[in-house]
């Protein structure tokens, strides 16, 4: 679960107001003061490019910036290990191949194997899986090995630097599971619209106010354009500052990863709305399909985007997102599929990711944060002061909540918070317990809401704010849980 930096870093306005540029009435005219980092390119080069420098640059520090739904909580990955037992224990080869790509920060693994172990009480798969952590960047790595609960499975599990979908270090069908997390969206993509059976494709250039620039501005800009890490490393925090300009020049699809596909896939889409052409996704699951062997379990990936035609249709839906300066895109699940199909993956489904948990533990689920955003003060509150409702929700849910993993929770104050919140969220955070709710992000079930409602109501949640975060309607983007065999 990742916030949203504001979108007044992004200009949606055209170089030209050419024939062959798409125009919008939402374009934003550029500040004056920027200067350029480089050309107007295809999106899926400056996305990649800045996300590469992103990652290198923070290395195991990325989750200070965001949380996943497996970052520090277990029930996702509990349900993936419970599935992935069901399935596995008819398996007679030795070792049980699963691979992990993209590892985070090494808790999904951890969790999944954890709760493996606990379940396999006859020893028929968790003794013979070999379970291997893929990741393009050696640090991440380094931080998911000396996750302290994984190193309980020291036997179990193995690391390699690989990139998803760009790598022959394995063998062909010599896999029998591969899961990942929130890597799509980070993956090369995309994005076309088709007005008036014309299509155009987004391209982006990146601005920056050479004042946010500690060295002489041209030096920079060679470092940014080379992915000089280790120069870049060493400037202050410039990434949130990148002011991307967007245009719409006209394009063909023919040369197109899998434009077959991809030209049904825009039939049934709207005009002029942007639609993500997750290629990278696309990559990987080419690559599972090489790897996987033919009766094997398949490929699980989570991301968040559209789950059917319906929302890729909706207008307004955003498609991409600025998190710290890394530049994710929203997952087109029903395109994934059908290039699913092409590539030979006979069932493909897809389900959303909240209720696939709900399923495994027969009650619905949401996550604390979508149970604060309910509160009825909630958006009008300053930052400062939703952190305070949000340690004191965490604080009212905690005695009816078993965490199975007991560590404690860390909740610094905002650097620019007053002083009386910053000593209440100090307070509030010093007074967590081990064994409550593990994140801002983690399920929560309605029971244990039930459970905590008296003490939800005192600081000011009513009922029906409760009830709605169960029981509204998926959001036009939400986060899926899709199944490739």
């Amino acid at each position: 679960m990742r916030v949203e930096v504001p979108w007044g870093k992004v200009s949606q306005e055209p170089k030209a107001r050419s024939p062959d540029l798409w125009k919008d009435s939402h374009f934003m005219q550029r500040p004056s003061n920027l200067l350029p980092l480089g050309e107007s390119l295809p999106s899926d080069h400056w996305q990649t490019h800045v996300n590469s420098i992103f990652y290198g640059i923070q290395g195991p520090g990325i989750h200070n910036h965001f949380q996943t739904y497996v970052s520090r909580d277990h029930r996702l990955a509990h349900a993936l290990a419970d599935e992935f037992f069901e399935q596995a224990k008819h398996i007679t080869n030795v070792p049980i191949v699963l691979h992990e790509w993209g590892v985070g920060n090494g808790n999904l693994a951890a969790c999944f194997l954890s709760r493996l172990k606990q379940i396999d009480v006859d020893g028929l798969v968790y003794p013979k899986l070999h379970y291997l952590l893929c990741d393009y960047s050696l640090e991440i790595l380094k931080g998911a090995r000396a996750h302290p609960r994984l190193q309980e499975h020291k036997e179990r599990f193995d690391t390699i630097q690989i990139t998803a979908g760009q790598s022959d270090d394995f063998e062909p069908g010599s896999v029998d599971k591969i899961i990942s997390n929130e890597i799509w969206d980070d993956l090369a993509t995309k994005v076309i619209l088709k007005h008036q059976g014309i299509y155009y494709e987004e391209h982006l250039q990146p601005f920056i106010d050479p004042s946010f620039v500690d060295i002489e501005f041209e030096q920079f800009r060679k470092d940014f354009n080379d992915k000089n890490l280790t120069s870049l490393s060493e400037r202050p925090p410039f990434l949130p500052y990148i002011y991307w300009e967007r245009s719409f020049p006209r394009t063909q699809i023919e040369d197109w990863p899998h434009s077959d596909v991809l030209k049904i896939h825009l039939d049934l889409a709207g005009e002029e709305i942007p639609i993500p052409v997750n290629t990278g996704a696309f990559l990987a699951l080419e690559r599972a399909r090489v790897v996987l062997k033919d009766k094997g379990l398949g490929y699980t990936g989570m991301d968040y985007g559209m789950f059917s035609m319906n929302e890729v249709n909706t207008e307004g839906r955003p498609y991409f997102n600025l998190y710290g300066g890394q530049y994710t895109n929203m997952v087109n699940f029903p395109l994934l599929v059908e290039v699913g199909k092409k590539l030979g993956f006979q069932n493909s489904q897809v389900d959303y990711q909240h209720q696939r948990v709900s399923k495994h533990i027969n009650m619905p689920v949401v996550s604390v944060l979508e149970i604060v955003q309910e509160h009825p003060q909630a958006m009008e509150m300053e930052p400062w002061d939703r952190d305070v409702l949000m340690l004191e929700t965490l604080h009212a849910l905690g005695p009816g909540y078993n965490n199975p993993y007991p560590e404690k929770l860390k909740y610094p104050p905002l650097p620019d918070a007053p002083k009386k919140q910053k000593k209440r969220v100090a307070k509030l955070a010093q007074a967590l317990k081990p064994n409550g709710v593990p994140d801002t992000v983690a399920y929560i079930t309605e029971t244990e809401v039930q459970t905590a409602f008296a003490k939800l109501r005192k600081i000011g949640y009513r009922e029906k704010d409760l009830q709605k975060a169960f029981h509204q309607p998926p959001a036009p983007i939400s986060f899926i849980w899709a199944d490739f065999k």
